[in-house]
């Protein structure tokens, strides 16, 4: 397929599932990153609960975890770059140099990584006090994420194009 192509349908999937994120998509993949911190991150931390708050009024979601001696609140923006990796890799589909078992497999190896560290990331919540300095990094942090499906795009793109390339 052409490149120009792919790219139409990369920036298509990307509204489309921005739009799907902003009407409902958001609290539903809350609960799904705040399962995953209730199963998996809470066996090696203090976390002794998480818990999902959507405000309508706001437009806002919350994950809440729970500590023996506070609750620390975390904004479900922070998992917003997952509808740029999953359009990436809708688009991938549409490429030809790829079947879709490798599209599928490459999707599940990079939303295993982005999931797993969304999933960590309630563990640098227990040392945020109210500190300006400590939430200037908490706000670094979850630029961190934008980063880290911006490289897997680009990683994707280079393996790709290297070893995928057709000769013609």
């Amino acid at each position: 397929m052409n490149k120009t192509i792919r790219n139409i349908i990369f920036i298509v999937a990307s509204i489309l599932f921005y739009l799907l994120w902003a009407n409902g998509g958001e609290p539903v993949y809350g609960r799904f990153v705040a399962g995953g911190v209730e199963k998996f991150t809470s066996r090696f931390s203090t976390i002794e609960k998480t818990e999902i708050v959507h405000f309508e009024k706001e437009d806002k979601t919350l994950m809440y975890c729970y500590y023996p001696d506070r609750r620390t609140q975390i904004a479900i923006e922070y998992c917003l770059p997952v509808v740029l990796l999953l359009a990436w890799h809708f688009s991938l589909f549409f490429d030809k140099r790829l079947t879709w078992k490798i599209a599928l497999r490459y999707l599940g190896i990079n939303f295993a990584i982005v999931y797993f560290l969304q999933i960590l990331f309630p563990l640098l919540m227990f040392n945020i006090s109210q500190s300006e300095v400590k939430s200037m990094g908490l706000f670094i942090g979850l630029q961190v994420f934008g980063f880290v499906v911006f490289f897997l795009i680009v990683k994707d793109s280079l393996v790709i194009k290297y070893k995928f390339s057709q000769t013609e």
